[in-house]
This record gives structure tokens, sequence and C-alpha cells, in this order.
């Protein structure tokens, strides 16, 4: 091999690595645009409320041009699928960090799993009044099927390895336990599919509050049915869902009225 052979090989590879390390700079700086973005979108909704920010209030913001934003996103809704795809990720971590610390049954960890299944269990009823007025009082559909198909996502393998330790215990008792796991979270967000329909159309404090137990009863009756479980062992929803919804849609009254 030649010097000028050699000497073109050098110079190949250190413009593939420049190249290459050009491209792995600007994807993270993409990455972090994007997560910006989204981290200032959600703070002005929730302190604005979604129907009060404009794309405007996100660029001015962020001192970020038209084209950054379009760039990663576009429209304010598939902004807010992302903030949605967010949540079901920390909703997830939170779960696997909370079934780590604690010795639970395969009971505690599916309840546990159901638990962070539902939008309406998080902490931030910002959040909650945002989902009620926009997927559910608005009607738009696809920002409900992210979320649900995020969470079945991000939920199967700590639903299939509760429901495996619990048919361990002798606790639950089927053959299909990697069908059940999906299908019980299938279940999970279509109770709050319906709870949070029911919400919304139900001016009614005590109408509201009975329809939604039945629900619940309903379905935490179908999920146990399924899995052979002990009745009253699983929790889908709880009491504080209910207080949950009314401050939120209390919230998004007053943002609306505001």
């Amino acid at each position: 091999m030649t010097d000028f052979v050699r000497f073109c090989i050098i110079i190949t590879d250190f413009g593939t690595y420049l190249f290459t390390n050009r491209t792995v700079n600007q994807v993270q700086k993409g990455d972090r645009r994007k997560a910006a973005i989204i981290d200032t979108a959600e703070n002005l909704f929730y302190s604005k409320g979604y129907e009060n920010t404009s794309i405007q209030d996100i660029l001015d913001a962020l001192k970020l041009s038209k084209g950054g934003f379009y760039h990663h996103f576009e429209s304010k809704l598939s902004l807010l699928v992302a903030i949605c795809e967010k949540r079901a990720n920390i909703y997830a971590e939170n779960c696997r960090a909370e079934i780590k610390a604690n010795s639970y049954t395969g009971i505690d960890k599916l309840n546990c799993v159901l638990s962070y299944s539902s939008y309406l269990k998080d902490a931030s009823f910002e959040f909650v009044s945002i989902m009620l007025d926009v997927a559910y009082r608005q009607q738009q559909v696809m920002l409900r099927e992210h979320m649900s198909m995020a969470g079945v996502e991000l939920m199967h393998e700590l639903a299939y390895d509760a429901i495996n330790e619990g048919m361990a215990q002798n606790v639950f008792f089927s053959k299909f336990s990697s069908e059940l796991s999906d299908i019980v979270l299938n279940l999970a967000h279509m109770l709050t599919d319906e709870v949070s329909e029911i919400a919304v159309i139900t001016d009614d404090d005590y109408t509201r509050t009975s329809c939604i137990n039945q629900k619940i009863e309903a379905y935490t009756y179908a999920c146990e049915t399924l899995l052979n479980a002990p009745h009253g062992s699983l929790k889908l929803l709880d009491e504080n869902t209910i207080s949950t919804i009314n401050n939120s849609l209390s919230y998004c009254n007053s943002a609306q009225a505001s």
C-alpha cells in the first residue's frame, strides 16, 4: 500500500468521523429542542389552559421560530399527544419503581399496574382537566387512542409479570397469562374511557358518582372473573378518582370562564 493510498484512507476515515459526530450532535440537539418544546407547552397549558395557549405563546417562551416548532410538531394537538406519551412513560417508570421498592404479592403488583394505567390517577389535576376537556368533551378520539396504546405497550411486561406471579401464588388461574395481560390492560383503559365520558356529560354530582361507581364495579368484576381472582382483590380505580374528576372539572370550567 502506497503512502498516497494510506493518506486517502486516513482522510476518508476522518471525514466519516466528523460527519458521524456532526449527525449525532444534530440529532441530540433536535431531541433537546423537542423536549424543551414539550416541557414549555405543558407548563403553559397548565398555567393558561390548553385553549388559551397559542403556538405563538410557546414560540415566544422559547424564542423559537415557527420552522423550529413545525419541524417537530404539525399542530398544537400533536404536541398534546406528545405530552400524553411523556406522561404514560412517567406512569410506567413510577410503577416499576414502586414495585421494585416493595415486597408486593402478585395481586399487589397487578393493582399497582392498574393504578398507574389510568391518567385519572395522575397527581396533576391540571393534566386530568385537559384530558377531560380535549379528549372527551371535544371528542378528540386520536388523543385517547394514543394514550391507551402507549399505556398498554408500556405496562404489558409489568402486567404479565404480576399475573404470572399471582398464578404461582395460586391467586390467579388461567393458561393465557400473556394474552390476559393485554386484555386486562385494555379493560382498564376502556373503564377510563367510560368514566371520562360520564364525567363530561353528567352535571349532577350524585348521578355522576353513582354511574362511575357502577362502571368501576362492573369492570372490576370482569377482570377478576377473567383471572379467577378472589372477589374484591382487584382495584381498577378507587374512591379518590371521583374527587380527582370533580376537582379537574372545576379547574377546567374556571379556566374556560377566564
